[in-house]
């Protein structure tokens, strides 16, 4: 008999706890890494490397298909740029007006600016866990939610052109603010960003943008955290950060964003690479999210 991964264990006892009859469905920590390993193979997703970005754009969507029928690549124009935002929606079983939104942007920094190597600051960096982190948990989500249908409708969305901030003068989160713009109908109950989760100490203070303007999430999310006795999130405020969580806030809308503070020292440098990664953290950040989901007919 093999023996129960901790944090599955966890989870399992915790969904028990919230009433659920039964559970089926199960974070893949390994499964959500190879899906940062294929990203980075393919390469930078970044303007600067279309060919890559391609290949990944392809690569999600074609994954999604394999879960749900409702996968649209909504092309946008901003800042003479081009971006395609990806949006899958995986139908609620027992609410389906009730919609949870959970979010990534899935393209890379196109440099390095950081980077102690004078020579690689022009250099796009991996993005392993900026960026591929994120996706990598989104896509694993959805195929846990075809196991046990969500109470709730679950809307994933991979946000372009976020890693864009202060390059020739312009701003993060170009997708997500496109996307609110182009989908002013779209009201979701409660919205998760995640962003740099895979690290192997990942620690995940109180975004002051969330806990400002989305409170009451921001503590049913870390509530969830304690119960399923994960050890990423810190009771400590982090600081003000500029993510794709703003856009949707800026509307009046109950989102937070999940982001590893203070960033790791091979944030924006070439140093963004699949080894800095970790299964298990990539687990208890995916455990966290589909309880979240599952439990929305308990609360």
């Amino acid at each position: 008999m093999k023996s129960i991964p901790l944090s599955l264990l966890f989870f399992l006892l915790i969904c028990s706890n919230w009433g659920f009859s039964q559970v089926n469905s199960e974070f893949d920590g390994s499964r959500a890494f190879s899906h940062i390993e294929k990203q980075v193979l393919f390469g930078p997703r970044s303007i600067t490397h279309p060919n890559s970005k391609n290949l990944t754009h392809d690569y999600i969507v074609n994954n999604l298909k394999r879960y749900t029928d409702k996968v649209t690549s909504q092309e946008f124009t901003a800042y003479g740029l081009i971006g395609r935002n990806i949006w899958a929606t995986f139908p609620g079983e027992k609410s389906p007006n009730i919609r949870i939104m959970i979010g990534a942007h899935w393209d890379t920094r196109p440099q390095s600016e950081l980077d102690e190597n004078k020579a690689n600051l022009k250099t796009p960096t991996s993005g392993a866990n900026d960026g591929g982190s994120g996706v990598a948990v989104l896509l694993e989500v959805a195929r846990a939610l075809t196991f046990d249908r969500s109470p709730t409708t679950v809307d994933l969305v991979f946000f372009d052109l976020e890693d864009l901030g202060n390059i020739d003068d312009l701003p993060f989160a170009i997708g997500a603010s496109e996307f609110v713009k182009k989908n002013s109908f779209y009201q979701p109950d409660k919205g998760v960003i995640v962003d740099m989760v895979c690290d192997k100490n990942l620690l995940i203070p109180k975004e002051l943008y969330s806990k400002r303007h989305s409170r009451q999430l921001l503590e049913e999310i870390w509530s969830i955290g304690k119960k399923l006795n994960v050890d990423i999130f810190s009771d400590k405020d982090g600081t003000f950060i500029q993510d794709d969580h703003l856009p949707f806030i800026r509307s009046g809308l109950n989102v937070v964003n999940l982001i590893h503070y203070p960033f790791p020292d091979y944030w924006h440098t070439t140093r963004d690479t699949i080894d800095k990664c970790d299964k298990e953290s990539l687990s208890q950040i995916g455990n966290v999210i589909l309880t979240l989901i599952y439990k929305q007919d308990k609360t």
